[in-house]
């Protein structure tokens, strides 16, 4: 009775573990999302830190220059808060951002790449820190009240945080001024004093990310951030432009609304059933012809074969190295020049591969870049790897 007791609990503990789900390191900067790269508990604050404003979660095509109807709504300040990755935006929209601000309104943008544009309008520049080497510890730093800096502490998991800002060459007087800073002392929370209202930019989103705000004491850093902003809002505006839709075209909303999407649908039913009774009372015989032969396919699996077969597999290396960098440019919209850290973790992020085996892959390239001579093992194993990014695998 005892070893089955002893089995029967190894058998339920044996269960559990595969039931515990995997944990998604994956960033997405939703507010929904409770992964440690989510914005979930940076949301849920907002109720805290501001008791009794009403929040509001903007839809995904909800439009930037549609800010001025805001303002003649809202008679009280309001705060629009936006985090995610990479922040763009649409003709006018950085206008309208910017008015919005100068009639009394505060506005947080925080993102791991900004539009050039707004950066140029604003005099300042944006890149990625530094790690610290042999150090999986970062700090980061910001103002309170009193002006003194106050130091938070992460373990870096994946992604560095070290982000920060810098003005343009030659300008020895920033517009703006620092509210917090990273490891190296740079600048990673500015404030910019525009008409009666400000604009608070943050240079490092994974600071609000789950992750870092559940280590330590690091929720205050969260407090923080927005004890530089009026203690009142008549409205907290949310937009998640992580996940925010880019078309915003004519056809694009007729079919979000609900009435003139069934209609089309109904109209297209009725369409296809039209010209099924058609077809069928005027079908004639059709001849069987047999399909045309996929040339440009046949032509590339020719050369592969050709390359393979004359044991060349130096320069099939550089032929499939060639075709994957077109692919990265052409998918994830990089610059596949300089093949640094920096890329090296927005190709992780964009295409949900575990650091490690981007780095196992930009390694293998480099050395075909270099000229290295491939044999066969090496041509097989970069096959494997670039065929894991074709295929969405995780490795």
């Amino acid at each position: 009775m005892i070893i089955l007791g002893i089995f029967a609990l190894w058998l339920h503990s044996g269960c559990m573990k595969r039931a515990r789900p995997k944990t998604d390191w994956r960033v997405n900067m939703s507010r929904d999302n409770k992964n440690p790269y989510g914005l979930y508990l940076t949301y849920k604050s907002l109720a805290q830190l501001f008791p009794g404003v009403k929040r509001e979660a903007l839809k995904t095509d909800y439009r930037l220059t549609n800010l001025g109807y805001r303002m003649r709504k809202d008679q009280q300040p309001s705060l629009l808060v936006m985090i995610g990755d990479n922040l763009n935006f649409y003709e006018g929209e950085i206008d309208s951002i910017l008015a919005y601000v100068a009639s009394g309104h505060q506005v947080l943008l925080s993102a791991g790449a900004f539009d050039p544009r707004l950066l140029a309008r604003l005099q300042v520049k944006h890149s990625y820190g530094q790690e610290t080497p042999g150090s999986t510890t970062e700090q980061i730093f910001i103002k309170n009240r009193q002006e003194q800096a106050v130091s938070y502490t992460a373990i870096r998991k994946q992604y560095s945080m070290q982000s920060c800002f810098k003005a343009p060459s030659g300008n020895q007087d920033p517009p703006y001024y620092d509210l917090g800073t990273n490891q190296q002392k740079k600048p990673d929370y500015i404030v910019y004093a525009i008409g009666k209202g400000k604009l608070f930019l943050h240079a490092e989103p994974l600071l609000f990310s789950n992750y870092f705000l559940l280590q330590q004491q690091n929720r205050n850093y969260l407090g923080s951030v927005f004890s530089f902003m009026p203690a009142q809002f008549a409205h907290i505006y949310w937009s998640d432009f992580n996940t925010r839709s880019t078309d915003h075209s004519n056809w694009n909303v007729i079919w979000k609304n609900p009435a003139t999407r069934y209609a089309l649908l109904l109209a297209l039913l009725a369409l296809l059933v039209y010209l099924a009774f058609e077809m069928k009372r005027r079908q004639r015989i059709i001849p069987i012809i047999p399909p045309a032969e996929n040339a440009s396919v046949a032509f590339v699996e020719t050369i592969g074969r050709l390359y393979y077969n004359k044991k060349n597999h130096t320069n099939l290396a550089e032929k499939m190295v060639q075709h994957f960098l077109d692919y990265v440019r052409s998918n994830y919209y990089l610059n596949t020049n300089i093949m640094d850290q920096e890329f090296i973790r927005h190709l992780a992020a964009k295409s949900g591969k575990s650091q490690a085996d981007t780095e196992h892959l930009v390694g293998m390239i480099k050395e075909v870049q270099q000229g290295i001579k491939a044999d066969e093992q090496f041509l097989h194993s970069l096959y494997t790897q670039i065929q894991s990014f074709y295929n969405g695998q995780h490795g």
